[in-house]
């Protein structure tokens, strides 16, 4: 089988030497003598006057690689041409020209299939993605959690007033606990996830926490007990009411032998919700010296109405040139009491102050001179003090 494939190709190649012409490079250069010339390679295998088919190989044939070893190959070469790198070589390719890499595209790797390379035109196709059926999650169904408040244990349940919220029952990242929902209802009912939650409800002044757990196909209840009562007070001058905006009141219980302050400026008329106990109140009319100090308690689920009565009334002071004159300006005044103590020190005027009711001095500054008068204040009876300059 050899020996005619050996034939054939020797046949191909005798053909080709009797078509085409001898090349320059065959001939050698003009004038050389014959011996000079190159002599006709010999194909293996033939012999001189044979019966084997042979003949000569003229031209030339450009191989991947290597140029050939004859020198005279390497002459017709520019000196200066670089043989672009071959791919096929053992080079990173990220030291290969790019423009020989930008033709190139890998192939798709099919794990369960044979490779197949993807022609550089033709745009590669992904394989399409198997989705993966889960099995469908379970619906997490909600449970009622119902609330209420009352005063005690066996008290009445609280009607209104009160603010509700839920929380979670682990604080987050800031030590926080998450609000889940709220309501101003008097028994609300929330729909929540099962799991544990801190309830928190506020009565005024009031309030309570509590951990509830809310269980899967189980509605929850839960009552909060809110020790609270509630107060509304009132002042009174004599038989009548001062304006609200003149009264004020403070309150304050005991936290351990300590007063502790539970609530402060309270207008008259307030409804304040207190836990239930005892209360120290303080009323204040006007800013000067007209108090009243009273102890109340408060029992749980009662709303106490208290009424605080002064002994005092409201006090005009002028400083004029004469009297029934003018007023004159920029005056300071100092009032006094008879023992000497200073009820009220004003750098700028002052027309109008309410006092206890009992004794007075007034002493009033103008000018750098200094005029005084003493006056009386009784109760529920508005006063009107009038210091002249007139043999001051």
């Amino acid at each position: 089988m050899s020996r005619i494939l050996h034939r054939v190709l020797a046949s191909a190649l005798l053909a080709a030497s009797v078509q085409a012409p001898a090349s320059a490079q065959d001939r050698g250069p003009p004038g050389a003598p014959a011996a000079n010339r190159a002599p006709a390679p010999v194909l293996p295998g033939r012999e001189t006057g044979g019966g084997l088919i042979g003949g000569t190989i003229s031209g030339r044939m450009n191989l991947i690689g290597p140029g050939p070893a004859d020198p005279r190959q390497r002459e017709l070469q520019p000196a200066d041409r670089v043989a672009p790198p071959s791919m096929f070589l053992p080079e990173r390719l990220d030291k290969v020209d790019p423009a020989i890499v930008d033709g190139v595209r890998l192939p798709k790797l099919d794990p369960t299939g044979p490779l197949t390379p993807v022609h550089p035109a033709a745009p590669a196709t992904a394989p399409a993605s198997k989705e993966v059926a889960l099995p469908p999650a379970a619906p997490i169904v909600k449970e009622p959690l119902f609330l209420s408040a009352a005063f005690d244990e066996s008290g009445a349940k609280i009607p209104g007033g009160v603010k509700w919220r839920v929380f979670t029952d682990q604080p987050d990242a800031n030590g926080e606990h998450l609000l889940v929902a709220e309501s101003s209802e008097a028994e609300p009912r929330f729909d929540l996830d099962p799991g544990n939650y801190i309830v928190h409800a506020v009565y005024g002044l009031v309030s309570a926490a509590k951990f509830v757990t809310v269980r899967a196909s189980q509605p929850s209840t839960q009552r909060m007990i809110l020790k609270a009562g509630g107060v509304r007070l009132s002042a009174y001058v004599g038989d009548s009411k001062p304006p609200d905006g003149d009264v004020t009141f403070t309150l304050s219980r005991d936290e351990g032998g300590l007063a502790q302050k539970v609530a402060d400026h309270v207008r008259p008329g307030t409804l304040l919700r207190l836990p239930a106990g005892a209360y120290h109140v303080v009323s204040n009319y006007g800013d000067a010296n007209a108090i009243v100090e009273v102890d109340l308690q408060v029992p749980s689920g009662k709303l106490v109405n208290a009424q605080v009565h002064h002994r005092a009334a409201p006090v005009t002071l002028k400083l004029v040139d004469r009297p029934g004159g003018r007023e004159l300006g920029n005056t300071s005044w100092t009032i006094l009491t008879p023992g000497g103590d200073v009820i009220r020190d004003s750098i700028g005027a002052l027309p109008r102050i309410l006092l206890a009711e009992g004794d007075y001095t007034a002493i009033a500054r103008h000018d750098g001179r200094m005029y005084q008068q003493s006056f009386a204040v009784k109760a529920g009876v508005a006063a009107a003090v009038q210091l002249t300059t007139e043999g001051g």
